[in-house]
Parts: C-alpha cells; structure tokens; sequence
C-alpha cells in the first residue's frame, strides 16, 4: 500500500554477478509482493524510495530484497542468504506483477527502466533462500529419497529374480544400469520442459504443469492430454492384472498342499473377483498413509526374507546364464516397473520445500534401487535356480513366509484402489461427456466392468512376469522415454527457445531408445 515502509539490503552485483541481473523490465510494489519476498529474501537496512533519474546515475545495477516492516528477524538469516539466481526473480516476478499492477504502491524499476513516480532499484529475491531455509535448513530431500524408493519397490519387484534367471545375470543387470540412467536423463528433461513453459510464460504458473497431464497438456497440446489418458488407463488396466494373478498366485500358496492342488489361479482370480469389484467402488481414502506404512514394511520385509531363504538353498550359479537376449521381451517390462514410474514422481516435487533438490534427491533413490534390485535379483535366482517362479514369494514355505505373503497380499488389496483411482476416474469423465454429473448406477457399472475385464484377461495370462513385461515394456516405455523428449522439445519451441545441437541429439537418442524398447518388449 502506498503507506508500507520498506526495508531492504542492497549488494553490488553488476561486476562481481553479471548472470545474477534478471531479464526483466519492473516489479510492482504491494504489500503482497512484499510478504513473499521477506519469505525469499528478507533484508536489514532501510532504503528511501528515490527518482529512477537518480537510480540510473548511481552505477551498478544493486540488488534489492523487498520486505516489509517489522521483518528483522528474517532480515537477519538473509544475509547469509547468499547470491541470487534469476529463475526465483522471475517466479516472484510472474506470480505478483500482474496483480500488483491493480493495487497502489510505488513503482520499482531496473536501474535506468521508466519513470513512474517514486522508484527504487531492485533486480532479485534469493534464489537459495527458498522456504526450505526459513523452517532450519530442511530442503525435503531425505523425504523425497524415501518417498520414491517407496514408489519404485513394489509387488512387481518380486519377479526380479525370475527376470535374472530368465535373461541372464549381465544382461539384466546391464539392462537396470541403463534403464536407471536413461530413466533419470529422461525426467530431466520433463523438469526443464516444465521450467522452459513457466519462464517462457507459455502456462500461467507452476501448477498448471506440476502434473505430469498437465505437462503433457500444455507442451503438446489436447492430442497429448489423450495420449497420456490413455497411456494411463492401459498402464493401470495391466497392473491390474498382474496385482490379481499376484494375489491369487499367493493365496494358493499359503493353502496346505491338498487344498493348493484344487485351486488354479483362474479359479482363484474368480472367487476373488468379487472383492476386487468392491474394493473399486471405494472412494474414500482414509487411512492412506497407514496403507502406505503397511506396504513399505510388507515389501521390505519380504525381500528381506527371500534373500534370507535363497542364500540358504544349495546356490545354482551354473544354471543361471549371463545373457540370454530372446528373453527381452519377458524381463525388461520387469525392469521397466522400477524405474520408469515418471507419472508417479510429480506430487513427491510438488511437497518439496526446495524443488530444485528434486532431481539430486530422485537420483539418489534410483542408484541406491539399482543396486538392491541386482543384488536381490541375483541372489533369489541363485538361491531358487532357473525354477524360480515369476512371484517369488510364492516360494516361501514355513510360518514366516506364510505371514510374509498373508502382509503383501493384504497390501496390494488395499493399495489397488488407490492405484487404479485415477484411471477409474478417466472412465468416468469419459462416460459423463458434457453432462453435469454422473449416476451413481453408471458409475459403479464402469467401475466393475473395469475389474471384470481385468480378471477374465488374467484368467488367460500364462504369468505375472508376463503381464510385467507388456505393460512395462510398451505404456511405461512410452511414458517414461518416449514422451519426455517430445514433451520437452514441444515446450521448447512454444517458448521460443533454441534447441542446441547437443540438446537435440539427447532428445533424439532417449526418445529412440524407448521406441526401440517399445517394439522389442513386443516382438522379441
């Protein structure tokens, strides 16, 4: 308002921080931009408004952080702040000048910008003093790192070993180090795709490109909202599928031997079904972070004891190959599953304090993964031999692994309606048009056939490997390498940014090699 006295700490830059001047012609003054950068920024000492006639003779460009009145305690922590970058200026700058423009204040210019009325130099908010150091330093990452470790070991881990002993103990594990790497360069990509259209002011903020549909939307356009869409129910409809040939295979485990020999696992996929409708109808999700401790505990207990009982066993390390490349197709869609879960990674971005942690924080949970992945790959298909089933846990036997299946089998019942939620949902919107709402009948009938379609298909599926092999080699390819190339290409030339030679043979390269993976997962 135009009665705020301003405080602010002033630091030549011009000579020592070229880089540091952002490309941008004025901010607005507002009480409300004020706030926001005493959260960025704070500053000490205080600073009259003056002419910009006399900002532009007084030399170098000074950087300014703007706060209000009665932050001093901040301003304090500010000055170790450090330097500036321009892509928080321009975040600051995006997110108030429109609405400051309608309030009164005074006018704050770049040094020798247009004059009016009173004006001070200001150039940035700290980019390094993001709302992580304001709550003592914490950036998220350690969060973040176990959130997608989280999101990378689930059921279809356990058919790692069974990939290993199907393709070979180089050929996997050379297939997890790329994949690993590939996966990481190719979510780098989505991280500058959504920077490019927020700087470039291609999208209106931050949030409209801070899921992976709304990326896809706003760099390629409504034909890639559709393709994500559908990418999304086929991914979800063939998890399905494996969750229900997962369980079933389990459940008949844990029967004793006389009853086991009864039961198929379409038979067993039939009496569950039921359940699996029910479990659809949910939409309700108290509860999640119970189910979410519920599952890491089950999942890390279970691999534990898998090793456990495979270093036990006689090792057959002769009868496992080193590469055995027609087997593609069955174990890289295994591989696939761990590594490539893009979609999933945004809302662990989005709860970060610091976003720019995000990348070094995923990098770290995807290499630790790679190596307990070989490790527990190559261990359980030593430890089971060339035998070993596609769910290895159906190879536990004993109490302890009667409670290791009964605890996953019951994770992945409560997990599904979580997991399938937001293609239910895509079915539904679909089903609706342009009507105002849909039946509660309709719904529950989109719901079930969903479930029915799923199960009569997994009914006629050989294994979970299998399954784990299509869906992972083709929609997770194509969502994970393919896409993000495209997206980021397509963002780049929205905003009017160069594609540089190097960038653009990356771009090509990743987006080759999922389509490469794509058709091998398929015909090989």
């Amino acid at each position: 308002s135009p009665n705020t006295t301003y405080h602010a700490h002033e630091q030549d830059t011009a000579a020592a921080h070229p880089s540091a001047v952002p490309d941008m012609s004025a901010l607005m003054g507002s009480s409300a931009m004020a706030s926001s950068a005493a959260r960025l920024s704070p500053a000490s000492t205080a600073v009259t408004n003056r002419p910009s006639s006399s900002a532009a003779a007084s030399g170098p460009i000074r950087r300014v952080a703007v706060v209000r009145k009665g932050t001093m305690a901040n301003a304090q922590r500010a000055r170790a702040a450090g330097a500036v970058g321009t892509s928080a200026l321009r975040r600051v700058h995006r997110r108030w000048s429109d609405t400051s423009r309608t309030e009164a204040g005074p006018l704050m210019t770049v040094a020798g910008g247009e004059r009016r009325g009173q004006s001070i130099v200001t150039t940035a908010a700290a980019a390094s003093s993001v709302p992580a150091q304001v709550k003592g330093g914490d950036t998220g990452e350690s969060a973040a790192i176990i959130n997608t470790i989280k999101a990378i070991f689930g059921a279809g881990g356990f058919a790692l070993p069974w990939a290993f002993a199907q393709g070979g103990t180089l050929l996997v594990s050379t297939c997890l180090a790329f994949s690993c790497v590939f996966a990481l360069e190719a979510l780098k990509m989505l991280v500058k795709a959504q920077d490019v259209l927020v700087e470039g002011k291609v999208v209106a903020g931050q949030s409209e490109v801070q899921t992976y549909a709304g990326l896809t939307r706003a760099a390629v356009g409504p034909a890639g909202d559709v393709l994500c869409k559908v990418l999304n129910v086929v991914t979800c409809f063939g998890i399905t599928v494996s969750y229900l040939i997962f369980v079933s295979d389990t459940a008949i485990s844990m029967l004793p031997k006389a009853s086991a020999a009864a039961f198929t696992t379409a038979k067993m996929i039939t009496i569950t079904a039921p359940l699996w409708v029910a479990l659809s109808w949910l939409r309700s999700f108290k509860g999640v972070n119970l189910i979410s401790l519920l599952g890491t505990m089950s999942v890390a207990l279970g691999m534990t004891w898998v090793m456990v009982v495979a270093l036990s066993n006689p090792l057959q390390i002769a009868a496992i190959p080193t590469a055995n490349p027609a087997a593609f197709s069955g174990f890289f869609g295994t591989v696939a599953f761990l590594f490539f879960i893009h979609f999933t990674l945004f809302p662990i971005q989005e709860a970060m304090p610091d976003p720019k942690k995000f990348v070094p924080a995923v990098s770290k949970a995807f290499y630790f993964s790679m190596v307990v992945s070989c490790a527990f790959g190559i261990i359980g298909a030593f430890g089971f031999g060339p035998e070993v089933k596609s769910v290895v846990i159906t190879m536990l036997e004993g109490a302890a692994g009667t409670a290791v299946k009964a605890l996953l089998c019951v994770n992945l019942l409560f997990t599904f309606p979580l997991m399938a939620r937001s293609c239910l949902v895509i079915l539904e919107e679909a089903a609706r048009g342009s009507a105002a709402a849909l039946s509660t009948p309709l719904s529950l009938g989109i719901r079930s056939s969903f479930v029915i379609a799923a199960a009569l298909l997994a009914c006629n599926v050989p294994n979970f490997g299998t399954v784990l092999g299509l869906v992972g080699g083709v929609c997770c390819c194509a969502m994970t390498l393919a896409m993000p190339p495209v997206i980021l290409y397509k963002s780049m030339k929205k905003a009017n940014v160069p594609v540089e030679g190097f960038q653009m043979a990356k771009i090509g390269l990743v987006c080759a090699t999922g389509l490469v993976c794509m058709v091998l997962s398929v015909v090989l």
